[in-house]
């Protein structure tokens, strides 16, 4: 178990991969203080695409952002992964839960994943299905050429919403070609595409999001 409190930061960091000009992104958590060592690293899988063909070899250790914590956090208390130990903002969980190295997957896309524009991969949704109110944090469903497809809102912005893919999406020429999307791939969509998360677990729309 690993207890969260305010004084004890969360890190990222890059290192550098100089065969694509991208950086891998793991997570850190500092050991003692008294150690240079990190005590814990997770890897994300999540790569940060740069552009620059020369990066440096050097790693790079960056604390996460309030957006970073805000997100994880809400994804843990929806899952009610962890508990509180009766300190001011001290939060008790495992890190080495397999759902919260989850959470982890999906907070790091949100801060360096590609930002996907699914385009065909989507079908039209507007007008067919009723609206869903996208939040941060919250679950919600896409209705893609695959049929409907979970993900988790990470952003919500007045025209877009960034949602982290929970399923692979196979593109229409099938599975690993160019324009294919995996779970933890970072999708940018127009709010009439987010739907109801219950799309995704059923082929039956949900009784909660009936038309009337």
């Amino acid at each position: 178990m690993f207890e969260l409190a305010g004084d004890v930061p969360f890190l990222w960091r890059l290192s550098a991969r100089s065969e694509d000009g991208s950086y891998s992104v793991a997570m850190v958590v500092p050991g003692p203080e008294d150690s240079r060592a990190f005590d814990l690293t997770i890897e994300t899988g999540i790569l940060r695409l740069t552009g620059d063909p020369e990066l440096s070899e050097n790693e790079e250790i960056l604390e996460w952002s309030q957006d970073d914590l805000d997100l994880f956090l809400r994804l843990v208390s929806r899952r009610k992964l962890g508990r509180g130990t009766g300190k001011p903002d001290t939060l008790r969980l495992d890190l080495t839960d397999p759902e919260v190295i989850d959470i982890i997957h999906i907070v790091a896309a949100a801060g360096f994943g590609f930002p996907y524009l699914p385009g065909a991969m989507l079908k039209q949704s507007a007008g067919e299905f009723p609206g869903h109110k996208a939040e941060v944090g919250g679950l919600a469903s896409l209705n893609t050429i695959r049929g409907f497809k979970p993900c988790v809102v990470v952003d919500v912005a007045e025209e877009e919403v960034a949602c982290v893919l929970l399923d692979d999406l196979e593109s229409a020429e099938g599975r690993g070609s160019d324009e294919s999307l995996y779970r933890n791939d970072l999708v940018v969509v127009e709010h009439t595409d987010v739907l109801h998360p219950a799309f995704a677990q059923s082929s039956v729309p949900p009784e909660s999001a009936a038309l009337h």
